[in-house]
C-alpha cells in the first residue's frame, strides 16, 4: 500500500469538507510529485497550522486535468477521483502531538515535542508518506472516527489560522494572513507593577486625541496598561467595522493608538521604543494593501535616537508600490519629545489636530 500526504488549509480543509470528497486536487506546481499517484493508492490529509491528521482518501481512478476556472477547482486543478474511507469533523480531528501517535511514527518517536524540524514530510502535498506510518495514521483516524475524542482547539486557536482570499494588483487572487500581535517588548527593564515606555506613549497620544475631541482605540492587549497611564480612560471598546473587510479589520485593530471621528479613523499611530521600527511599519503596509481606498494620516512614534532608523526604514523598496504611493510619503515620523511636549500644552483642549503637522518629519524630505 502507498500512502501520499496532501496539505490542508483551514479554508481548504473547510471547503472539502462541505463537498462528497469523491474528488481531490493538487496544485500544478505538484505535477512531479503527484504524478507518481495511482488508483488503489491512499491520500493521507494533514490539517496544516493546527497539526492535525482529518482524513484519508483512496485514489479511484488516474490523473486528469481540470479546465482552469471550472467550479470548485480553484488553484488545484490536476484531480484524482477518489472515495472517502475517513473525514474527521471539527472538533474530533487527531493532533499529531497526541502522545499515542508522536511516540509511534517515525519521523516523530525520536523527536521532543517542542523541538523543530520534524515536519519535513508534512510541508507540502504529494510527498510519500513510508508505508508503515501511513498504516499508524489510518488506524489511529478509524479509531477516532468510531471512538472521538475532543481535540482541544478552540474557536480563537481556529480562526487565529484562517487566511483570507484577496485580488492583487495583477487581478490574480491570493490568499494572505494577518500575524498575531506578538507579546511586548520595549527594551526596557519592568519591575512588576510598572508601565512599559511604549504604553506610557500610547497613553499620552489617547489623552492627546480625547482631548482634541476623538475617540480613540487601543488594542486589547496593551488597553489595561495604557489605561493605568492615562488622566480619564474613555476607550473604545470596539471599533466600527463596516469601512473594512475583514483581514482589514484584524490588521486595524492591532494598530497601537487610532484616533476616530464619526466613525471614521482620522490618524494612526504606531509606537516603537525598540530597534524592531519595521514591526509598525509592517502593519501600517498591511493595511494600505488590503484597503487601497485608505487614505488616513499615518505617524510612527519613536524617539529622536530611532529618526535615521525610522526613516531607513519607510525607504525600503517594498513599502514603495500602494496604490496610494510610497510609504515614505504616506506615513509620518514623530519623536517622543514632540508628543510629550503637545500633550504637556495648556491650551491643549482648543487645538486642532493639524497642530501634529508641525511637529511630524518626512521620510521623502529627509537627508
Amino acid at each position: 500500500m502507498t500512502y501520499f500526504v496532501d496539505i490542508f488549509s483551514v479554508e481548504t480543509y473547510e471547503e472539502f469538507s462541505s463537498t462528497d470528497k469523491r474528488v481531490c486536487g493538487f496544485h500544478p506546481g505538484r505535477r512531479a510529485w503527484v504524478a507518481k499517484i495511482r488508483p488503489g493508492d491512499k491520500i493521507v490529509c494533514y490539517l496544516k497550522g493546527l497539526s492535525c491528521w482529518v482524513g484519508i482518501l483512496e485514489v479511484t481512478g488516474a490523473m486528469f486535468e481540470a479546465e482552469p476556472g471550472a467550479e470548485a477547482v480553484g488553484e488545484y486543478s490536476l484531480q484524482f477521483p477518489c472515495a472517502p474511507i475517513v473525514w474527521l469533523e471539527r472538533g474530533a480531528l487527531v493532533p499529531i502531538k497526541r502522545k499515542d501517535l508522536w511516540s509511534a511514527l517515525s519521523f516523530t518517536k525520536d523527536v521532543e515535542p517542542g523541538a523543530g524540524g520534524w515536519n519535513a514530510v508534512l510541508r507540502s502535498s504529494g510527498v510519500r508518506l513510508a508505508e508503515a506510518d501511513g498504516q499508524i495514521v489510518e488506524a489511529r483516524l478509524l479509531a477516532q472516527a468510531t471512538d472521538p475524542i475532543p481535540d482541544g482547539i478552540t474557536c480563537d486557536e481556529w480562526e487565529k489560522k484562517r487566511s483570507y482570499r484577496m485580488t492583487n494588483a495583477g487581478g490574480k487572487a491570493v490568499s494572505v494572513n494577518i500575524p498575531e500581535p506578538e507579546s511586548a517588548d520595549d527594551g526596557s527593564t519592568v519591575e512588576a507593577g510598572q508601565v512599559r515606555t511604549s504604553h506610557k506613549m500610547q497613553a499620552l497620544l489617547a489623552d492627546i486625541g480625547l482631548a482634541m475631541g476623538f475617540e480613540v482605540w487601543i488594542p486589547k492587549a496593551d488597553k489595561e496598561a495604557v489605561a493605568s497611564e492615562m488622566e480619564a480612560p474613555r476607550l473604545l471598546g470596539q471599533l466600527p467595522h463596516a469601512q473594512f473587510s475583514e483581514p482589514a479589520i484584524k490588521t486595524v485593530e492591532q494598530i497601537d493608538v487610532l484616533w476616530l471621528q464619526k466613525k471614521s479613523i482620522v490618524r494612526a499611530f504606531e509606537v516603537e521604543h525598540t530597534t524592531a521600527i519595521y514591526s509598525g511599519l509592517l502593519r501600517m503596509a498591511d493595511l494600505l494593501a488590503l484597503q487601497p481606498n485608505f487614505h488616513t494620516k499615518l505617524h510612527i512614534v519613536a524617539p529622536e535616537e530611532r529618526r535615521r532608523k525610522v526613516f531607513q526604514e519607510l525607504r525600503r523598496p517594498a513599502f514603495a508600490i500602494f496604490n496610494q504611493g510610497a510609504l515614505s510619503k504616506l506615513c509620518t515620523y514623530l519623536p517622543y519629545e514632540k508628543v510629550q511636549q503637545l500633550a504637556d500644552d495648556p491650551n491643549l483642549e482648543y487645538l486642532k489636530q493639524e497642530v501634529l503637522d508641525k511637529f511630524e518629519e518626512s521620510a521623502a524630505e529627509a537627508d
